[in-house]
């Protein structure tokens, strides 16, 4: 990671005058000088704004906290135990360069397809963006938008994979889910497979019985990410089949497979 102060303040939502300011009296930031003469910032930078943040969010004042120095406000950021590959990814995300990501996922496209790259490239990289966000290592506001992005994609993919098929099917998340990355990725490889359909996401259950009222549907994939009972899973399917005994519904996604369920 290499980036300026004001990037670095919009990351951390520390202001741009106090990174300066720490910089220069408590020497808690070792930025690198560039060619241009403009300062840059590195990954453990980033790491020490994000440890002083917490403390200071936490009630400690901030002349206790630059006290501890620089080594140790690192030993307290979020972890940064990833490995090179995944560390090289983050900071992509954290950068918001999408475009250079865009990249690299179509030249996997291209060697490997669409069902590889959904399956083993861009649904790890979401688990990890995931847990390095619980980690505080990433901010909400960087977790948001990298799902921006990511579901652009994937919707601009399956758009050029889509097409008209005998079955009409609707690809929609678990009602009460705000998720709806997990139920992108399955409506895409879907798609690829010549079994797409109409995406709709997250949507309450009320306006999935609206979505399936007006249209002339043979099949519904429920995507569950959120941990989802037996109890759940039966519950909604026996709904469903009350007012649409005919629909073939599947349900899957990490959300319906803790026990191996599925339906």
């Amino acid at each position: 990671m290499r980036i300026t102060a004001k990037r670095l303040s919009e990351l951390t939502q520390v202001p741009a005058a106090n990174i300066r300011k720490w910089r220069e009296r408590y020497h808690i930031l070792d930025p690198e000088r560039g060619d241009n003469g403009y300062l840059y910032y590195t990954s453990e930078d980033y790491r020490v704004l994000l440890s002083i943040s917490r403390m200071l969010n936490g009630g400690m004042k901030l002349s206790t906290i630059m006290k501890q120095g620089r080594a140790a406000l690192l030993e307290k950021a979020p972890s940064s135990d990833y490995s090179p590959e995944e560390l090289a990814f983050l900071e992509q995300v954290i950068e918001n360069n999408f475009m250079r990501l865009s990249h690299e996922l179509d030249a996997v496209l291209r060697l490997h397809g669409v069902e590889y790259l959904v399956r083993k490239r861009i649904g790890p990289q979401a688990v990890l963006v995931g847990k390095a966000w619980e980690a505080g290592f990433i901010t909400v506001g960087t977790e948001h938008a990298y799902s921006r992005w990511i579901m652009g994609y994937l919707s601009q993919l399956a758009l050029r994979q889509n097409r008209k098929t005998s079955v009409e099917r609707l690809f929609v998340a678990f009602p009460g889910d705000e998720h709806e990355l997990g139920s992108m990725m399955h409506y895409t490889i879907m798609c690829a497979a010549g079994q797409g359909g109409r995406f709709s996401g997250a949507l309450s259950l009320d306006r999935l019985f609206e979505e399936l009222s007006q249209g002339d549907y043979d099949e519904v994939h429920i995507s569950a990410t959120m941990p989802r009972t037996r109890a759940e899973i039966d519950k909604l399917v026996h709904s469903i089949h009350r007012k649409f005994p005919r629909l073939k519904i599947k349900i899957g996604g990490s959300g319906a497979r803790p026990e191996g369920q599925s339906v």
